[in-house]
C-alpha cells in the first residue's frame, strides 16, 4: 500500500511538473493577448492562433474544419454537443475588468470561456463559467452565463492567422471582432463608464490619493466636465483647496467656482471668482470674461473685463478681452478701437488673422461672440 501511494505521488509530480513546462503551444498555433480599455475597465482576450495554412474556402461550413452547429466530439456526452472554441488549444477566454454589456445583455466582471457556435449568417456566442478547460470538449451547458447572437461579416482579404481585434471604440462601447479566413465575428461590449469611475473615485478620495490636492482637483473635474455626481464634485473642489496640502490657486479657485455655477448658485460662484481673480494673469481673466459672455452675463463680463485693464493696462490680453465685451453689448465701436490695438500686440500671424475676420465682423455690426 505505502508503495502504491508512493508510486502516485511520483506520478502526480511529474503530471503536475509537465504541465508547468515552459514549452512553445502545441500544434504550432501561437498563443495572444490582446486588452484595451473603455473607461478604465479592461477587456481582455486570451487565445491561441490557428493558421488557414491553404485551407482557404474549407475553415467553415458543413464537412470543413469548423462545422456549423454544435459539432465538436464532448468527451462527457461522446457526441457533438460541444461548441467551437473560437481559437486553438485552450479555452479562449474573455476577461471584463467591471460589469458590462454584451450586445446589451448584463454579463458580471470575470474571467469566461469564449466559445462560438457557428452558422451561415448567425454566430451564436457562449460565454462559460468553465474558463480553464482545453478547448471544448467538455463543454456543458449548465456553465453557461450568457448567449448572444451576432451576424457574421465577410471580409475582402483573407486573414492567415485568427486573430481578435478591436476594431470600434467610442467613450462607453468597443466592438471587438473575430478574424480568420475570410470572415469577421464582431460583438459589441458596453461599459457603465462615468458610474465605475465615480466609485473608483470615492475609494480613492479616502485613500491616501485623497490627502494630495491634485487628485482632488481631477476627482472634481472629471464630474464638473461630464455634469454629474456635482454635490459630491463640489465637496472635492473644496477640498482641493481647504483639505490635507490643499492649495489656493487660480485653477482650484475657477474650479470650485464652476462647481457653484453648475449647482445654480451664482453668488457663491461669483464670490470665488473675485477671490481668484486677484491672483490671475490678464488671459485668465479674458477666458473667465468670455465664459460669462457665454452664459448671457455680458454685465458681469465687462466688470472682469475693465478690472483686468485697471491692472494690466494696454497689453493683448486685455484688449483682447475688451473687444469681446464690447461686442457683447452692442457697443461695435469701442470693440473696433480695442481690436486695433490688439492687433498691433497680436503674438502671431494666426492671431492677426484671427482678428482680421473679427473686425470686419464688428464693421458689419455682427457680435463676434455669436
Amino acid at each position: 500500500m505505502k508503495r502504491i501511494s508512493f508510486l502516485s505521488v511520483i506520478f502526480f509530480i511529474a503530471v503536475h511538473s509537465f504541465a508547468q513546462m515552459d514549452v512553445p503551444p502545441s500544434g504550432n498555433n501561437p498563443r495572444a493577448t490582446i486588452s484595451e480599455e473603455v473607461g478604465i475597465t479592461s477587456i481582455t482576450i486570451k487565445y491561441s492562433r490557428p493558421d488557414v495554412n491553404k485551407r482557404e474556402g474549407k475553415i467553415y461550413g458543413e464537412g470543413n474544419l469548423v462545422t456549423y452547429g454544435f459539432s465538436t466530439t464532448n468527451f462527457i456526452t461522446n457526441k457533438p454537443t460541444s461548441p467551437w472554441r473560437a481559437g486553438a488549444n485552450e479555452n479562449t477566454t474573455i476577461t471584463f475588468e467591471h460589469d458590462v454589456k454584451v450586445e446589451g445583455k448584463d454579463i458580471k466582471a470575470g474571467t469566461y470561456g469564449l466559445h462560438m457556435v457557428m452558422a451561415a449568417d448567425n454566430v451564436t456566442l457562449i460565454f462559460s463559467a468553465q474558463n480553464d478547460a482545453w478547448g471544448s470538449f467538455y463543454y456543458e451547458e449548465k456553465n453557461d452565463v450568457l448567449r448572444v447572437n451576432v451576424k457574421p461579416v465577410t471580409l475582402e482579404k483573407s486573414v492567415e492567422w485568427l486573430k481578435y481585434e478591436f476594431i470600434d471604440h467610442k467613450e462607453k462601447y468597443c466592438v471587438v471582432a473575430m478574424q480568420w479566413e475570410k470572415l469577421s465575428v464582431p460583438f459589441k461590449i458596453e461599459v457603465d463608464v462615468d458610474n465605475i469611475v465615480i466609485a473608483r473615485l470615492r475609494d480613492q478620495v479616502t485613500s491616501q490619493k485623497g490627502f494630495n490636492s491634485t487628485n482632488m482637483l481631477q476627482a472634481a473635474q472629471y464630474c464638473l466636465n461630464k455634469n454629474i455626481n456635482l454635490e459630491e464634485a463640489l465637496a472635492w473642489s473644496i477640498r482641493a483647496i481647504n483639505g490635507f496640502q490643499g492649495q489656493k490657486s487660480f485653477i482650484t479657485l475657477r474650479n470650485l467656482a464652476t462647481a457653484y455655477e453648475k449647482l445654480s448658485r451664482i453668488p457663491q460662484a461669483d464670490s470665488t471668482m473675485n477671490e481668484a481673480l486677484l491672483i490671475a494673469t490678464a488671459n485668465q481673466y479674458t477666458a473667465y470674461g468670455r465664459q460669462l459672455i457665454g452664459q448671457k452675463r455680458p454685465d458681469r463680463a465687462m466688470e472682469v473685463f475693465k478690472a483686468s485693464e485697471k491692472r494690466y493696462g494696454d497689453v493683448w490680453g486685455v484688449n483682447n478681452g475688451l473687444m469681446s465685451g464690447y461686442s457683447s453689448i452692442g457697443d461695435f465701436i469701442n470693440a473696433i478701437k480695442y481690436a486695433d490695438k490688439a492687433m498691433v500686440q497680436a503674438p502671431n500671424d494666426a492671431a492677426k488673422k484671427t482678428l482680421e475676420g473679427q473686425i470686419a465682423k464688428l464693421k458689419e455690426g455682427k457680435d463676434i461672440n455669436q
